[in-house]
């Protein structure tokens, strides 16, 4: 696995996944699945190269996407099983493929590490 710098890891998935949110949205998205600090998540996806924030913010002080490098952690595909690929439902946009409708972890990671925000439903009280 290579190290990528995360502005060079937006620009990939917005172009091969047709991505429409914006890139700043996209880049918080993976500095947050790098974060490793205590009160972030139980188990993260990437492995954080650099200033990923610190636990004092809740990790809002990382650096630049263009200053902080990542790859995916070895534990990403056992979670996400490689013989699984094949039953994942690709979308098409522009009649190419794209990213899966959704993806199937061994365990469902939002017990693991949890969820919070506008798109997962929880209410706060």
């Amino acid at each position: 696995m290579i190290s990528c710098q995360v502005a060079q890891l937006v620009g990939y998935i917005s172009e091969h996944a047709a991505y429409h949110h914006g890139e700043a949205s996209l880049a918080s998205t993976i500095v947050n699945l790098a974060q490793d600090f205590v009160g972030s998540n139980n188990l993260n996806i990437l492995k954080p190269g650099g200033q990923y924030g610190t636990r004092d913010t809740g990790g809002k002080d990382h650096a630049a996407p263009r200053y902080i490098f990542t790859e995916p952690r070895p534990l990403a595909r056992v979670i996400f099983n490689p013989s699984d690929d094949n039953l994942l439902n690709k979308q098409k946009e522009d009649n190419l493929l794209i990213e899966p409708e959704f993806y199937m972890p061994i365990v469902p990671l939002v017990l693991i590490n949890g969820a919070e925000g506008i798109g997962t439903g929880k209410l706060s009280i």
